[in-house]
């Protein structure tokens, strides 16, 4: 067991706050009471105690926002001291803007952009979220995005999408089958990476889904019935249109023959419309 207590993480999620943990000492005994005292000092500054013990739990010492500074080195110790020892931790330094560690993105989502796909593979739009806005707010952190994907049938084989600042992402050229994807966050010039949000499962697809078949469907129905409905008004419109604007051409006549005439004669005697019939054409032929 360690006789001198140990500062071993310190942490900040957004550069506004810290906290920094120890490990206590070793072999204490049931009646022996040990105190401890957190000093630190800035950029060799004079040295204070800790501000605060309470917030961040057991062993900790927890820095609010007046006594944050960025871009400061901050050198702590630890002293356990008890009626029988003084144990004091070796110095533990670090600058505020290096322990950033973001929370874990969550509310990962995804979209199916083309159900159906083409020879290429089919594409997704993928969207997160990040749980604390308000640790953004006064923009000491822009925080950039890192997304993995993998099948579900290959373990360990994930492949990584560059860091991004937007909180979502299109892939392209995805196979049909189910997925694993998973996103993680940090801040863009320092800090270290978030844990992984929650592993989502995404299915492609072999096929259209079958609202859009039916949206297709109805509106090919739709449409060829107001063709025939056309088809069928326009025709015999037409018909009538034609008959109103070029109505039948008369039967050629000869003038100067009366058709009454031409009844009567057909009740005559032969020998009589012979006789007619060399009369006519005789005048007909009359200068």
């Amino acid at each position: 067991m360690a006789t001198t207590p140990l500062i071993h993480h310190c942490w900040s999620p957004n550069m506004e706050f810290f906290t920094c943990w120890w490990r206590p000492v070793g072999n204490v005994s049931a009646d022996e009471d040990v105190r401890y005292t957190l000093s630190y000092s800035k950029d060799k500054g004079p040295v204070h105690e800790c501000p605060d013990y309470v917030s961040g739990g057991a062993n900790s010492c927890h820095f609010d926002s007046s006594h944050t500074s960025i871009w400061k080195m901050y050198c702590m110790t630890v002293t356990a001291a008890s009626a029988r020892r003084n144990a004091t931790s070796a110095p533990y330094c670090v600058d505020v803007a290096d322990i950033v560690q973001t929370e874990a993105p969550v509310n990962l989502s995804y979209a199916l952009r083309d159900a159906g796909g083409d020879e290429r593979g089919h594409s997704a739009m993928l969207a997160w979220s990040y749980p604390v806005p308000e640790d953004l707010q006064y923009g000491w952190i822009t925080l950039v995005y890192e997304l993995q994907y993998r099948r579900v049938t290959v373990p360990g084989d994930w492949k990584v999408k560059p860091p991004q600042r937007e909180s979502q992402l299109e892939l392209m050229g995805l196979p049909v089958g189910g997925y694993l994807v998973r996103v993680r966050c940090r801040s863009h010039n320092y800090g270290l990476w978030s844990e992984w949000s929650s592993p989502l499962q995404m299915t492609i697809p072999a096929r259209p889904l079958a609202g859009k078949m039916l949206v297709l469907i109805l509106v090919g129905g739709l449409g060829v019935a107001t063709l025939l409905i056309i088809c069928c008004g326009v025709v015999p419109q037409g018909k009538r249109i034609k008959a109103h604007f070029l109505p039948p051409i008369p039967k050629p006549r000869i003038g100067g023959i009366d058709p009454l005439l031409l009844k009567q004669a057909a009740r005559w005697p032969a020998a009589m419309r012979s006789r007619c019939e060399r009369i006519c054409c005789g005048y007909r032929r009359l200068p």
